[in-house]
């Protein structure tokens, strides 16, 4: 995803599939399973646990995944299944699958991943090719002439390939003009999750950060680096790559668009940093005329040209070396592998075993060819009638807000009729997008696993920036198919619902329509309200960053919000480790929009429909809500819960439920929670 984009629902979860069944839930129970909820508990005082008690006394993290939960990760995982039945299908003849002309290529894709005796034979050899050009650069000292000549073809060629050096270029729709493609250029260079992990003190980041440098070593030595030079060389890395945290802006911070737009043009990054031949490096990466160019961090940028003039250039070479081979580690040696997995997933994630190569070679296809194998998924998996009543409740749930906005009391008619006209041009996209991706260019070397990565980067690469300069594609999706998520653009004004989240048990067909409001119901009234949180309500109904928003309303939207901010803060993930109620703000809010707009859908469904008697002990109301919260029924594993209230825009499950139903008096009205307890607290805090 670029690096501004709104993304709701979940943070890193892909894939699904549509046939799924009993294994997720008690159908037959209509979307909610009473199997998993704790009785004990009583709903007023911890609905997450009363709705999920059970499911988490019983439930087990597999050895192989940092979390687990009876929704998004159990779909990936039957998914990662039902991709890879695409993708070792022995294709037709001569095209492959008629339907999709790509087939032939995916299954190349995944059976050079799944050869481990080529990548254990070649590997190395064809990334010390790429190695030596770094090594046999001009320069030794500092930042030399013929060095300062070559960086930017290097850095270009890096960029190109994948790799994470100093910063990054792109494309992104112009905040300020919707219509058009420009250029971004962005801070970038770092390992480690976050700017966070170079700059603070606590012990758990000083352990992070000696085991990183451990990491480095290891791999520089498994590269045939002595140990003496391989330590050297990892203190360099961590070095350089502090000085860039240091100028990174935190992620808080960038949630404000405002702070990421700053149209300087060419002419304006070639003064913040003139030690960087700007025009070879565009020249080189392909992009020879670029003129229009967001600099999202100028600051950023100031301080990449100091690190540059204070330098030496073998600590330069050092550094790009390192990311040429952390960006590879994939297409490399078991060796190699097992190394990124000890610190990567065990010391960060706390995963306790490596996945087995099949699911590693199904991500990777999905990765760098998404749209082609997500053709071949909807095929196979993807109903029509889904996105027909998926079509359904999202008018529904639209039709929710319009009434909601009509009859708010603290936003004056001049900005409401602007909030309408939003809503109005909003575009929902669902299942798969209107036109398919071509991969036709794509090289795919089913003898080399290691080409085959390199050729896909660069073709991957090569089709983001080509975009620069040309008109939006508005019908372009950044989500596969499979993908168990969902999004909405602010740009683009458009909520996209690939066919991955569009089953059990967010919806499902033969369900109670009650859970399914509370499911995806949910999802689509999120999603929704993402063009009205602190960040999507900057963009107007055309995309274009402005200011519609009388100052009234934005003070009044603006202490709503702060009270937001306060109720997530005093969350604990884990003993001692707070959330940071600014970082997750958006999501919150869109919660908090999420489960008000999905209940008066519900109730509006309701209404003009004949009801059958509810198909358990509870009423249809607290069906609606047991089936919102047994969406997010899940278990993580410390080091990982640790890892994501530093980076995960998302509040941590227990908080999505408690959090948002804490806030929403029609709950305490459905389970009869009385004022006071700690479901139904007498001050909420209400935005939308």
């Amino acid at each position: 995803m670029t690096y501004w984009k709104t993304i709701g629902v979940v943070f890193i979860f892909l894939s699904c599939v549509v046939e799924m069944g009993s294994a997720l839930g008690n159908q037959a129970n209509g979307g909610m399973d009473e199997s998993l909820m704790d009785l004990s508990v009583q709903p007023c005082d911890d609905f997450y646990q009363f709705a999920c008690g059970g499911w988490l006394e019983k439930a087990e993290i597999p050895a192989d995944l940092p979390m687990w939960d009876r929704s998004f990760m159990a779909l990936r995982e039957s998914n990662k299944v039902s991709l890879r039945k695409i993708l070792e299908k022995k294709p037709s003849k001569k095209f492959g699958n008629l339907k999709n002309p790509d087939s032939k290529k995916l299954g190349d894709f995944y059976a050079a991943c799944m050869d481990e005796k080529g990548i254990e034979k070649n590997s190395l050899s064809e990334l010390n090719v790429i190695l030596r050009q770094i090594e046999t650069s001009e320069g030794t000292g500092d930042l030399t002439k013929e060095f300062k000549e070559q960086l930017p073809q290097l850095l270009a060629q890096m960029h190109l390939d994948g790799v994470n050096g100093f910063f990054n270029l792109s494309e992104q729709q112009d905040f300020k003009d919707s219509t058009q493609m420009i250029g971004v250029v962005d801070q970038a260079g770092l390992t480690l999750p976050d700017r966070d992990y170079y700059l603070n003190d606590d012990s758990k980041t000083l352990e992070v950060r000696s085991l990183f440098q451990k990491y480095m070593e290891n791999i520089f030595g498994l590269m045939g680096l002595s140990p003496e030079v391989a330590q050297e060389a990892s203190k360099t890395v961590l070095k350089l790559e502090t000085q860039l945290a240091k100028s990174s802006m935190p992620r808080v911070d960038r949630r404000n668009p405002l702070n990421i737009y700053h149209r300087l043009e060419r002419k304006g990054l070639k003064e913040k940093a003139p030690s960087f031949h700007w025009d070879q490096y565009f020249e080189a990466i392909g992009v020879p005329t670029i003129q229009a160019i967001n600099v999202t961090v100028p600051e950023f940028f100031v301080s990449f040209n100091e690190l540059l003039n204070s330098t030496p250039v073998s600590e330069l070479k050092t550094y790009l070396k390192w990311h040429v081979i952390q960006s590879a580690i994939p297409a490399l040696p078991n060796r190699f592998i097992d190394e990124n997995f000890k610190f990567v997933s065990q010391a960060l994630s706390g995963q306790k075993q490596l996945e087995p190569r099949w699911k590693r070679c199904v991500k990777a296809v999905d990765s760098m060819m998404g749209f082609s194998l997500g053709r071949s998924y909807v095929e196979e998996y993807y109903s029509e009638e889904s996105k027909k009543l998926t079509a359904q409740v999202i008018q529904g749930v639209e039709k929710s807000f319009e009434n909601e906005l009509q009859l708010l009391p603290w936003m004056d008619e001049a900005t409401k009729n602007q909030a309408l006209k939003k809503l109005g041009a909003i575009v929902n996209q669902v299942g798969y997008p209107p036109h398919w991706r071509s991969y036709h260019s794509l090289e795919v070397d089913r003898t080399s696993y290691f080409k085959t990565l390199l050729n896909s980067e660069r073709f991957n690469s090569r089709y983001h920036l080509d975009k620069i300069g040309k008109p939006v594609d508005r019908e372009e999706w950044d989500m596969s198919p499979p993908t168990v998520n969902a999004y909405y653009d602010p740009s683009m004004n458009k909520m996209v619902f690939p066919a991955g989240i569009l089953q059990s048990p967010f919806f499902n067909q033969k369900a109670s329509m009650e859970t399914n409001f509370g499911g995806i119901g949910m999802v689509m009234g999120h999603e929704l309200t993402h063009g009205f949180d602190d960040e999507g309500r900057r963009f107007d109904a055309v995309g274009n960053l402005v200011e519609w928003w009388t100052p009234k309303v934005l003070q009044d939207f603006d202490a709503k919000t702060d009270c937001v901010v306060k109720q997530y803060d005093a969350y604990e993930s884990l003993p001692g480790v707070h959330l940071n109620g600014k970082l997750t703000l958006g999501e919150n809010i869109a919660d908090h929009g999420g489960i008000r707009l999905a209940f008066a859908a519900w109730k509006n469904y309701s209404k003009n429909i004949k009801m059958k008697p509810a198909p358990s002990r509870f009423t249809r109301d607290q069906r609606f809500f047991l089936g919102f919260a047994q969406s997010w029924c899940s278990k993580k594993r410390d080091a990982f819960a640790r890892m994501l209230v530093k980076t995960d825009p998302h509040s941590p499950p227990r908080f999505r439920v408690n959090g948002t139903v804490s806030q929403f008096s029609e709950f305490s009205t459905a389970f009869q929670c009385k004022p006071g307890a700690p479901m139904a607290p007498v001050n909420r805090c209400v935005v939308w």
